[in-house]
């Protein structure tokens, strides 16, 4: 590669040492050498900072005293990345594994075509052959699909476009960072704390005109849901606010009232409702059976409506809220183009 970029990559930690140590142990055999690795522990028990800092002492490593979520987590690297003159900045899960030749592949796929944001292909762990992510789709609802999750891959190798990269491994240009910041030294919205972060950053990415590209050679392992139990409490919670906050904050006001009844011809079509009685237990049920995850959601979204008014308010301001990122909205998440680009 004739160009020689200084990339940052952010791995965050929070109480998964082990995972974050096999992690930080393959970027170890990286192919492509500028780079710093950003360690971010969110007040992480056990010590795991200062041990995780022992083990790998040529990592930067920022130790947070409460739990920041992914969003503010991964903000207080880019900050550092950003002041310490990056041209990418990568986020990378911590129960991430990574090839030798991922990140040369990832940063060859965008220099060739001009991308401002790219996405690996992110396999299954321990399921190798299935595809964990190429990206993510955006939805009328607020939520976001995976594209070609768990099929095999077809050996294609050419880049493909997307609209939205998927969190768990996804490079982006500084310039592409400072055009969509909400406000300096927010680039993950920090209101959403855990998941849909990339669904909402690929409604300002579409906004602003971004390309985006999936890379095919650039090889990610992902194990996934290993910082939180699937169908927990936090895990619901987090979904469905942030769901919320999507529409909150990216849609317009008169798409807004589509977004209910999509999601529940969505749900009815994919035979996809939640059995919450199942996940959560008749003792979280109300009197309407209605789960309390819901009110909680609710009363998140009365207590924090201030916060959300002028979240928005910044969007707009900053050039955030755009008919570009509607357009980019799958509204059949069956059909989702993804044909190489020419």
């Amino acid at each position: 590669m004739a160009q020689q970029p200084f990339v940052v990559i952010i791995v965050l930690n929070w109480n998964g040492f082990n995972d974050t140590a096999a992690c930080l142990e393959s970027l170890r055999l990286l192919t492509y050498r500028n780079f710093k690795t950003v360690l971010i522990d969110n007040g992480s028990l056990n010590n795991e900072a200062e041990r995780l800092a022992a083990l790998f002492p040529e990592v930067q490593l920022i130790a947070n005293a409460d739990n920041r979520g992914f969003a503010g987590g991964n903000n207080d690297g880019i900050r550092w990345a950003l002041s310490n003159g990056c041209d990418y900045i990568v986020n990378l899960n911590n129960d991430c594994l990574v090839e030798p030749d991922w990140l040369s592949n990832l940063l060859r796929g965008v220099l060739k075509t001009g991308a401002d944001f790219a996405s690996s292909r992110i396999m299954c762990l321990p399921r190798t052959d299935r595809i964990c992510s190429d990206g993510d789709g955006l939805l009328p609802d607020g939520a976001g699909f995976v594209l070609r999750s768990m099929q095999h891959w077809d050996g294609i190798l050419e880049p493909r476009r997307i609209n939205s990269a998927c969190g768990a491994a996804s490079l982006y240009s500084s310039r592409c960072v400072h055009s969509v910041s909400i406000t300096p030294g927010q680039f993950f919205d920090e209101l959403f704390f855990a998941y849909f972060e990339d669904i909402d950053l690929g409604f300002r990415l579409n906004a602003k005109n971004c390309h985006g590209i999936c890379v095919p050679d650039s090889v990610v392992y992902h194990k996934g849901q290993q910082s939180s139990e699937r169908f927990s409490f936090f895990h619901m919670f987090h979904l469905e606010k942030n769901r919320r906050l999507n529409v909150r904050l990216n849609f317009p006001l008169w798409m807004q009232p589509i977004s209910p009844v999509y999601r529940i011809a969505r749900n009815i079509y994919r035979g996809k409702i939640i059995n919450f009685e199942k996940h959560f237990g008749k003792k979280t049920l109300g009197h309407t059976g209605e789960p309390d995850v819901k009110q909680a959601v609710r009363d998140w979204m009365k207590k924090n409506a201030a916060a959300i008014a002028l979240d928005r308010q910044q969007r707009k301001s900053a050039g955030l809220i755009s008919n570009r990122a509607y357009a980019a909205i799958t509204w059949n998440p069956f059909k989702y183009p993804t044909a190489p680009i020419q």
